[in-house]
């Protein structure tokens, strides 16, 4: 009965790890600090890195050939796949959007506050703050 159940779970497990190619939003559309309107200035600290936590789960380990830890050296591995000119244009947008063959799928839509803060976190010229 045990290895009937463990099927269904591991089913489910293998739909939404790493490498699928999942349609649904999956990572957490945080809310912005205290209520801050995301035209205003943000914080990578603050704002931006707790929505990423989410990539540190398949790309700690360097998926795809971008390795995010979520730890010290975020900052320089997020600026790695940015565009300050283009924004929208950024290899981390695209890709947590579900974009450009991301192996993990959507994790925000470009609607949430998420993308939302992210890209004008970049467009505010990506201050390590």
């Amino acid at each position: 009965m045990q290895v009937r159940l463990l099927f269904p779970v591991f089913a489910l497990f293998v739909l939404v790890g790493c490498g699928t190619d999942n349609p649904f939003d999956r990572g957490a559309d945080l809310p912005f600090r205290n209520n801050a309107s995301p035209s205003g200035p943000l914080s990578f600290a603050s704002d931006i890195k707790p929505v990423l936590q989410v990539c540190a789960s398949c790309h700690s380990g360097g998926a795809g050939g971008w390795v995010y830890t979520g730890g010290v050296d975020s900052y320089n591995a997020v600026l790695s796949a940015i565009d300050t000119i283009h924004p929208e244009r950024s290899e981390l947008l695209v890709k947590a959007t579900g974009g450009d063959g991301h192996g993990g799928g959507s994790f925000f839509s470009v609607n949430s506050t998420s993308y939302q803060a992210i890209a004008n976190w970049i467009a505010q010229g990506a201050e390590n703050n």
